[in-house]
């Protein structure tokens, strides 16, 4: 090699160890500081602009210089460097052996060029073996060429990678004789940067005028050839859109003479693919000698398919340095994962977020936009690229197939700004592709998925309304999609998302008042939940320590589900306010949690909290939230309380809201919802009933309309619970219209109800049932509640439900199962380290003597 091939090696190799595809003079300060970190040699910005081109250079480079880049790409000094390369071309035995050296170096090149432009390290992609046996039958057997086609992001590159180093390159390739040359993208620039044509490149590499030569010299002497030759090109798609290269790639194709040892692998997007066949398929000999492969799909065009859960999880593995199983990534996640695409997407967020949770449905959306603010948002000419993809959305219906466009409907945008759609051709965000079903073959355009889609979709909503989310807003997505469908769901998400980033928590609310499905109503709620969580882990967040107020508050006790999520978000965020009151809100609503679970240190621990405000507690609810905690607490401790002056303070509340004016439901508070509700509960434990009757009923003086509320479930909780009264008052016809109205306005899909509703829902009717000795009716909708509540983790329930099956069975006589039900019962309280508390006991008065002998038991099973 001479002192200027030598050169143009050492350019090469800092270039790939830099991890740079191409360079721009911008590169060189970044190439410098990379040299000193690596040999703590400096060599300047000005001299790396010299090395690679961008300065003259009015002399030869300093040894220092060579010595210090050589260092950096792992030489010990340039004269290593030259001797590596010599030795390359003086050792060979052949000319086969020759080639054999030449390829390997510009493969290697092009196989580093993709492992650095993969997005996940190389060693945590799956190698896709499935594909392996087909691309060996193609290797064995009589055909010219092969195609690896596939939409942007399906991991074409790594795929041929992978199948390199299986077959061609690894310490146990099946195929080492074999020559492998692989071109990609990296190398063809390099040529053109050089000024030289492929013709001229291909004989200064190979000694060959062109392949069609190779070919016929191994032919004429077949005794120097010593395997196949294997050329595989990948990532020439933007250059096969220009016609003159078009043209090339072509007339090669058609000069290739039939021959059995050289092979030809073509890396190709669909749409690349798509403005090829006609050549292929007009040509007999093209198509004879074409291996499409056992994967290959005529509808798609494409031969690469989609990851598959084992794969995915395993990519995932590798990038969290934990092993990850299905159950620990969101179902959405886990699908919009097998574009592999998105895997890169997710390392890349990774890296700048480390708060990122695989189960966290929100990681799809923060995908996206992650993806488009980099690709179109912050890309040049994005106003003209912003103003194309509405333009398309717009276009496409909800109704079409795959959810596409023909091109000569949004035709007329494309020929405004030419260069932008190209270039969002070429980053994969739409894709063209041809419809062959027609009578005449239609181009058609299409997003690279329906969730690209929809978020342009949602864009062109926010624009609409001037970016307000108020009550028009949401109700235009209520009128304008399909009651729960997917793209309804997704446009919600998004709709959250952008309230939440935007810190607007009140618009949230129309979710809940506007008539959708309850459905969709407790799915917003957990997307609410989930995106609080985040955006407060983010800095810099409109949502933070300091700006969560009351209308957050308001969602959270208006919506109780009581899920792990639910919990968990209310603990994050108590854990994190700065604001005293909402912290005092948010610890109030988490003993509520507590209570329920039946968690007696979670509790305590957040009572020590609220027994610091003991006196703005009273000014911020209207009877002091603490003195009804420290009663539960002290009934699941076992401790008496001070239950008399507990019962004068509930007295005068009930007064205090009887005598009030009648209200609007939209004036009851979250701190009266929260308040109401654990006033009640504690007189049922109390079995003070025609006390809590009374209760209600001044609830409903001051809030006449309560029950027609469909928005909160504190109307359903209030109306069970009026049941359960009504059930120990013996007003049998009144709790059963209760049952009644209660299943007429769940069957009324868009009233508000939870899980945590259903179950007590299911004890109400199982008390009521067993109250009015229908016992196997009871038994019915203790077994379904048990399971709802089992699924749930409602520990009350469940205990309010096993004691109400030991009640219904001792009357049935069923010795043998009562004694099953009371195993069943002590066990579960064993596993999950529970108490029995009278409030979770809202059995008859006469299972009573029981309900003591099991308490007693089970205490002295806890000494």
């Amino acid at each position: 090699m001479n002192a200027n091939d030598l050169l143009i090696e050492l350019r090469k190799f800092v270039l790939i160890k830099s991890g740079l595809r191409n360079i721009d003079p911008a590169h060189c300060k970044i190439i410098s500081e990379y040299v000193f970190q690596e040999t703590k040699n400096y060599v300047s910005e000005t001299t790396i602009k010299r090395f690679f081109g961008f300065a003259n250079t009015l002399h030869k480079f300093s040894l220092f210089t060579l010595n210090s880049l050589s260092q950096y790409i792992g030489y010990n000094d340039w004269d290593s460097f030259c001797k590596d390369k010599e030795n390359q071309t003086t050792s060979v035995q052949s000319i086969w052996q020759d080639l054999k050296l030449k390829t390997h170096a510009i493969t290697e090149v092009s196989l580093i060029a993709n492992k650095n432009n993969s997005g996940v390290p190389f060693n945590a992609t799956a190698n896709r073996s499935f594909f392996f046996p087909d691309f060996d039958y193609f290797l064995k057997n009589n055909y010219q060429f092969t195609t690896i086609s596939a939409q942007p992001g399906q991991g074409k590159s790594i795929l041929l990678s992978h199948m390199i180093e299986y077959f061609f390159l690894s310490e146990n390739a099946l195929y080492k004789n074999d020559i492998v040359l692989m071109v990609n993208s990296t190398s063809i620039n390099t040529i053109i940067q050089t000024g030289s044509t492929l013709k001229e490149w291909f004989l200064k590499e190979f000694k060959f005028n062109s392949l069609t030569e190779l070919i016929g010299f191994f032919k004429k002497n077949p005794d120097k050839r010593e395997g196949r030759f294997v050329i595989i090109v990948d990532g020439i798609d933007e250059h096969l859109t220009k016609s003159n290269y078009f043209k090339t790639f072509i007339d090669f194709l058609y000069s290739i003479e039939e021959n059995n040892f050289v092979k030809l692998v073509f890396a190709l997007r669909t749409n690349s693919w798509i403005n090829l066949q006609p050549a292929i398929y007009g040509s007999a000999s093209l198509t004879k000698s074409w291996y499409t492969g056992l994967f290959y799909d005529d509808d798609t065009l494409s031969n690469v398919p989609s990851l598959n859960t084992e794969e995915v999880l395993y990519t995932l593995s590798h990038i969290e340095n934990k092993v990850i199983n299905k159950a620990d990534v969101s179902p959405p996640l886990l699908t919009q994962f097998k574009t592999p695409f998105w895997l890169q997407i997710y390392f890349k967020l990774k890296e700048e977020n480390h708060h990122l949770e695989l189960n966290n449905p929100l990681l799809c959306y923060e995908l996206i936009n992650y993806f488009l603010e980099r690709r179109v948002f912050l890309a040049k000419k994005s106003t003209e690229k912003i103003f194309l993809l509405k333009k398309i959305s717009d276009s496409i219906s909800e109704g079409s197939k795959k959810l596409r466009v023909s091109k000569e409907k949004i035709l007329s945008y494309i020929n405004c700004y030419p260069d932008a759609y190209e270039e969002l051709l070429h980053a994969g965000i739409i894709i063209e592709e041809k419809r062959l079903s027609t009578a005449i073959p239609t181009e058609i355009v299409r997003f690279l998925n329906d969730d690209i889609y929809t978020y342009f979709l949602f864009i062109q909503i926010t624009d609409k309304f001037a970016y307000k989310p108020d009550q028009s807003f949401f109700e235009y997505i209520l009128n304008n999609f399909t009651v729960q469908s997917s793209l309804r769901y997704h446009i919600l998400n998004w709709s959250i998302r952008f309230c939440i980033n935007r810190n607007e928590i009140a618009a949230l609310k129309n979710i809940f008042r506007l008539p959708f499905s309850n459905t969709e109503k407790n799915n917003a709620f957990d997307f609410i939940c989930y995106v609080s969580k985040f955006e407060l882990g983010k800095t810099n967040s409109n949502f933070n320590k300091l700006s969560i107020g009351m209308d957050f508050i308001d969602i959270m006790a208006t919506g109780r589900t009581m899920s792990r999520l639910y919990k968990e978000t209310v603990k994050t965020i108590s854990e994190n306010v700065l604001n005293e009151d909402i912290q005092i809100m948010l610890h109030v609503i988490e003993c509520n949690v507590n209570l329920i679970d039946v968690d007696k240190n979670a509790l305590a621990n957040t009572m020590q909290s609220l027994k610091r405000t003991y006196k703005r507690l009273n000014e911020l609810f209207p009877i002091n939230p603490y003195d009804l905690i420290l009663y539960f607490y002290n009934n699941l401790a076992n401790k008496p309380g001070d239950s008399k002056t507990l019962e004068e303070k509930i007295i005068r509340l009930c007064q205090d809201i009887d005598r009030s004016t009648p209200r609007k439901n939209e004036e009851m508070t979250s701190a009266e919802v929260l308040s109401y509700r654990m006033v009640l509960i504690l007189l049922f434990s109390q079995k003070s009933y025609a006390e809590c009757h009374r209760f209600i009923m001044a609830i409903l003086s001051k809030y006449p309309n309560l029950f027609y509320l469909r928005h909160s479930v504190f109307s359903p909780f209030l109306l069970i619970h009026l049941g359960q009264t009504y059930i120990k008052l013996n007003y049998f016809k009144k709790a059963q219209r209760i049952i009644q109205f209660v299943d007429k306005i769940i069957t009324s899909d868009y009233t508000y109800y939870t899980s945590f509703i259903l179950a007590s829902f299911n004890v109400f009717k199982a008390n009521f049932y067993s109250a009015t000795h229908n016992y196997e009716q009871a038994l019915i909708e203790a077994n379904i509640g048990l399971e709802l509540t089992s699924k749930n983790d409602f520990k009350m329930f469940e205990i309010s439900l096993l004691l109400n099956k030991i009640d219904t069975l001792k009357h049935t006589e069923d010795a043998e199962e009562v004694s099953n039900v009371i195993k069943e019962l002590l066990n579960f309280l064993t596993v999950h380290k529970l108490s029995m508390p009278d409030y979770a006991n809202l059995s008859g008065s006469e299972f009573e003597h029981t309900f003591k002998i099991l308490k007693s038991y089970r205490r002295h099973q806890n000494l």
